[in-house]
């Protein structure tokens, strides 16, 4: 869409004329892209009658049940998705849209999925390893959920979008791709999903999008799988994970504090002067340190100073002023200490 090759407001009917009777028909790109579509899909993985396992069985390679007479491919299960509402009003997040957009990238290129990310992505992002996507009984690969790769990899993918796209002086992505995805979605059809572990958030262009101060986005997968980008903090985080709830409400409550935590963490470590955040006395004259105490100084990036030596603690403040660095003390703590050991 970027490079124009792509129209976000094309039909999907117009590109895939094989969906125009399903509910994709009369969508857009750039609602399959939001995730916007008005789909008669349930996503909740706790009812077995739920849609998305009759999605999940469309695209199994083994064999079919006894009796199986439902799709046997990801595109024919598509076919057969219905329609319920108008697009566009709100989002709900349902997996046949990426396997949509697979299928929308594959025509509009003319080249498999995992062809096309190898070409434009992989092999030019310093991947260490191959990556591989499972596919269903006709080879489509699985576009809603089925890619693997190394944790180093997946963080390079983030790092990759973390940069605007560009990856040791080459542009691999469009900077105006990126651009759109760090402004973040419609926060009103975001609400309509009902998502009560995350107001403020939206979603665009298959990410979601925290809406924070930091502009933090992410990828997500059902089982807590997560790449964090964090623009202000400079940041990436990936994950891999297999929580057994399949619903990412089960594990934000610790992750999503967890994720600005460490960003926070970095952020304060970069403060922190150029002393460094922690002095240790490690031999005296030779001798080694007394019972092995552990004795330290620590400038603090706010200009406090701690340390401690044997049992003794101190409290003060550091500055740094013209290459001369001054210390000022303002406790100590005079407890007698027990003597060492032998």
């Amino acid at each position: 869409m970027a490079e124009g090759a792509l129209d976000e407001h094309a039909l999907v009917r117009a590109l895939i004329p094989e969906l125009k009777s399903s509910a994709f028909g009369d969508a857009t790109v750039r609602q399959v892209l939001d995730i916007t579509t008005a789909l008669k899909f349930s996503e909740d993985y706790a009812d077995p009658k739920a849609e998305v396992w009759a999605h999940a069985q469309a695209g199994s390679p083994l064999p079919p049940p006894a009796g199986y007479t439902g799709p046997r491919s990801y595109h024919e299960s598509l076919q057969q998705i219905n329609k319920s509402g108008a697009h566009g009003q709100a989002f709900g997040y349902k997996t046949p849209n990426s396997d949509a957009l697979g299928w929308l990238l594959a025509r509009a290129t003319g080249k498999p999925l995992g062809e096309l990310l190898a070409e434009r992505i992989w092999r030019r992002s310093g991947a260490e390893r191959e990556a591989f996507y499972t596919v269903d009984t006709i080879g489509t690969p699985f576009a809603g959920g089925g890619f693997n790769a190394t944790l180093r990899d997946l963080a390079r993918l983030g790092q990759l979008v973390l940069q605007d796209g560009e990856w040791n002086g080459e542009q691999v992505l469009p900077p105006a791709a990126i651009e759109r995805i760090r402004r973040g979605g419609d926060r009103g059809q975001f609400a309509q999903a009902g998502y009560a572990l995350l107001p403020g958030w939206s979603y665009r262009g298959m990410w979601w999008h925290s809406g924070d101060a930091h502009g933090a986005f992410s990828a997500r997968g059902v089982h807590g799988q997560t790449l964090w980008i964090d623009p202000v903090a400079d940041v990436v985080i990936a994950r891999f994970a297999s929580h057994p709830v399949a619903a990412n409400a089960a594990n934000d409550p610790t992750s999503l504090p967890a994720w600005r935590a460490v960003a926070d963490h970095l952020m304060t470590r970069d403060r922190t002067p150029l002393l460094g955040g922690e002095w240790v006395i490690e031999d005296i004259a030779g001798a080694g340190v007394i019972d092995r105490t552990h004795a330290f100084l620590r400038f603090m990036p706010d200009g406090r100073l701690v340390g401690s030596a044997t049992c003794n603690n101190l409290r003060g403040r550091h500055e740094s002023v013209a290459r001369t660095l001054r210390l000022t003390l303002t406790a100590t703590s005079r407890k007698q200490c027990a003597g060492p050991e032998h």
